[in-house]
């Protein structure tokens, strides 16, 4: 019985050995993040009803390139490390006319009413739609 317990155990401690051993040569994988790009976040977002009698509010718009997105936000290249990211939580996406579903790699336009109140920019975006 000794020599079966100690065969046994014998071949668990050469396994944990032979493991750890094995793993420790692993070349280790380093990543690096190769993308520079500066992003440009609005500060605050309102719904645009707030900001459209203002005095201070202008449209804009802006066309480019998604790179990425989430369900209320969507991050669009203007120009090379240039990237601006919107978020439109207030927009009707059941609406084609102020929504359009975007893809990666899509070219849209983002149309949004900016304005400035006690010295911060505040954003609202109206409107996403294919670049024409």
């Amino acid at each position: 019985m000794r020599k079966i317990l100690f065969a046994i155990l014998s071949l668990v401690v050469i396994s944990i050995a032979t493991t750890g051993s094995l793993t420790s040569c692993k070349p280790e994988t380093k990543h690096t993040d190769t993308l520079d790009t500066t992003v440009i976040k609005p500060k605050a977002v309102v719904k645009a009803d707030s900001v459209a009698g203002d005095a201070n509010a202008k449209t804009l718009s802006v066309t480019g390139k998604v790179t990425d997105g989430a369900m209320n936000s969507v991050f669009v290249e203007v120009a090379p490390d240039s990237t601006i990211e919107f978020s439109y939580p207030q927009l009707d996406r059941n609406n084609s006319e102020v929504y359009y579903n975007w893809e990666i790699d899509e070219n849209i336009t983002v149309t949004y009413i900016e304005t400035t109140r006690d010295g911060e920019t505040i954003d609202s975006v109206v409107s996403i739609q294919k670049a024409q």
